[in-house]
């Protein structure tokens, strides 16, 4: 893939497009795997609000492959703290429904330890956001 400005042409192996969650993930493990990258974004840096917040389990695992599991976890909420969805009138109304959700039923918390050494959290992406561009740009992207 080639860049061209006014001045210069860029040549990268890997161009990547978009600076969100994913962007950032490849970016930081192709540099990891020593694979020369460029990651373009339409704004000069991360999210500034928090937009998306639960992280699955998945991608917890994706995470610590890419070593940024333990920053991740440290700056998400505590997990006994996503333990209810509430639906309500609003923040201060009346609530008509609340259930036990991400593995917090007793029911349920084996099924979730169970399917990965990872547990999902709740970081907002305003927060995940700079832990994965600083460890991509530690990596030599």
């Amino acid at each position: 893939m080639k860049l061209q400005n006014t001045s210069e042409i860029i040549e990268v192996p890997v161009l990547i497009v978009g600076g969100g969650p994913s962007g950032l993930t490849a970016s930081l493990l192709l540099s990891r795997y020593g694979i020369r990258n460029l990651l373009i974004n339409k704004y000069r840096w991360t999210a500034n609000s928090p937009r998306a917040h639960i992280t699955n389990q998945r991608t917890m695992e994706v995470f610590r492959d890419a070593g940024v599991e333990s920053q991740v976890v440290a700056a998400a909420s505590p997990h006994e703290l996503m333990a209810n969805n509430v639906w309500a009138t609003s923040f201060s109304g009346q609530e008509f429904g609340r259930l036990l959700t991400w593995g917090n039923a007793i029911e349920r918390k084996s099924d979730y330890e169970l399917a990965s050494p990872s547990a999902m959290c709740n970081i907002p992406q305003h927060l995940m956001e700079p832990i994965l561009a600083n460890e991509a740009l530690r990596a030599g992207s």
